[in-house]
């Protein structure tokens, strides 16, 4: 764990330290201040001639037009202004004490002084200095809107260096609440931020920001930031939240154990419901992208199919687990894999009277279930037949259930557009049952994936 937290910090720095850019600073006390001519624009030059013919007795500098500057701080401040503009910051450093003892200093006056001190703590790398300089002009109000994001954010940067955790997703918060336009990495930084203060809900929020927004650029969200919201939605435990995710992540990145947490996550919230688990089983095994991750997950799929009638089912999911080496070849499960094969061997030879007898029967029901037979051994283009037959008849109890099945032999053999149409009508036949829907929604994600060659009859 204490690694792991390790790590987390490791990359939080980098990803903060990263993105942090200098604060901008305003030149308005070089303006008021005697920077050179040159350095300036024409409207401030004309203003600085302006002022020279101005002078007062004694030497005072006049004030910049628009400004109000006090008395003795006109007095005092051209000297330090002197050393600003020769860049002699400790000089100005030590400057500053007296002038900020000052009487009767005006806003300007405390402004100029907080430039000052904003500018020579930058430069002289007095990094706790800058970052007090920073804090009190966010404060006093004079940063502009341009520079308030990127000070929040390098107080971010610092307060994360010294693991204030607290004040460190203040700030960078704060940074992204000033940026309308950050970046999804930005917005996922925040959200690991959250992440690391045990604040789950605001961590899911901002990584599924980061999601939503590289969706909107036409880009490829990344896969940690997916893993990262499901460790939000556990912690939670938010079932429903979680399932999205997962099921999203799926999408861009299929593989056995993304599948497994899916179908792990329905089997529990539906108390294991058959017809709910063999379409689940159906969809992780048959995607040659996905599978399950473990021995338990093909075992329960075999186990459900042949409860279901369709061994073949059993047979591929056995063959399969067997092939990604999670399933040992040997003892039970070889035995349970030479029964399926048998009982398919048995159905082959069945099949075309029963489907003879379907094609008589007013019930759409028969030739549904003699579809799932033709699934069951690998003829899918008579399973798509015969259920199609089995819609059209119509007195289908399980009209979702039936487009699936439809949906995925035409999906084995290549027809992805009839295929679609399938699985679109089965969420619209899932009603209530959110779960035969987020299936349909899993085959529609797999079926806009580029499609590997097809199986065929």
């Amino acid at each position: 764990m204490m690694k792991d937290q390790s790590k987390s910090v490791q990359w939080v720095v980098a990803a903060v330290s990263a993105a942090v850019i200098a604060a901008a600073l305003p030149a308005s006390a070089n303006a008021q201040y005697g920077a050179p001519a040159a350095a300036q624009p024409a409207a401030g030059r004309d203003a600085q001639q302006d002022s020279k013919k101005k002078k007062k007795k004694g030497g005072e500098a006049a004030p910049a037009p628009g400004a109000d500057f006090s008395p003795e701080f006109r007095k005092r401040a051209p000297p330090v202004q002197k050393f600003v503009n020769e860049k002699k910051w400790a000089d100005v450093l030590a400057a500053l004490p007296e002038l900020d003892a000052l009487s009767g200093l005006t806003p300007d006056d405390q402004k100029v002084l907080a430039t000052w001190r904003l500018q020579a703590t930058q430069a002289t790398g007095d990094t706790d200095g800058f970052s007090k300089s920073i804090e009190t002009y966010l404060e006093k109000g004079y940063a502009t809107p341009e520079q308030i994001g990127p000070m929040h954010q390098q107080l971010a940067a610092y307060y994360n260096g010294k693991q204030d955790r607290e004040k460190t997703v203040m700030h960078y918060r704060q940074f992204v609440d000033m940026t309308p336009d950050a970046e999804p990495e930005e917005l996922q930084t925040l959200g690991m931020l959250y992440l690391q203060n045990s604040n789950y809900g605001e961590a899911a929020q901002w990584l599924g920001k980061a999601i939503d927004v590289a969706k909107s650029q036409g880009a490829k969200p990344e896969e940690k930031w997916f893993q990262l919201r499901d460790r939000c939605y556990v912690e939670l435990k938010d079932q429903n939240g979680r399932l999205d995710n997962l099921e999203a992540l799926v999408g861009y990145y299929p593989n056995k154990e993304y599948y497994s947490r899916i179908v792990a996550v329905y089997q529990g919230e539906t108390k294991d419901d058959r017809t709910v688990m063999l379409n689940a089983f159906r969809v992780a095994v048959s995607d040659p992208m996905g599978g399950l991750a473990t021995v338990g997950g093909f075992l329960g799929y075999a186990g459900t199919a042949m409860a279901a009638g369709s061994p073949g089912e059993a047979a591929r999911g056995l063959e399969r687990g067997m092939k990604d080496g999670i399933v040992p070849s040997a003892g039970t499960n070889q035995t349970s894999l030479q029964e399926a094969k048998a009982a398919v061997a048995s159905d082959r030879r069945t099949l075309p009277g029963e489907a003879a007898a379907a094609a008589k029967n007013p019930k759409g029901e028969v030739a549904v279930k003699v579809g799932l037979g033709y699934y069951s051994t690998g003829d899918f283009d008579k399973a798509a037949e015969l259920v199609r037959l089995g819609i059209s008849k119509g007195g289908v109890t399980r009209l979702d259930d039936a487009n699936l099945l439809l949906g995925a032999a035409l999906v084995e053999l290549g027809r992805t557009d009839e295929a679609k149409a399938a699985f679109e009508a089965a969420a619209a036949a899932a009603g209530a049952n959110a779960y035969m829907k987020r299936i349909a929604g899993l085959w529609l994600a797999r079926v806009g994936r580029p499609q590997p060659a097809p199986t065929g009859s």
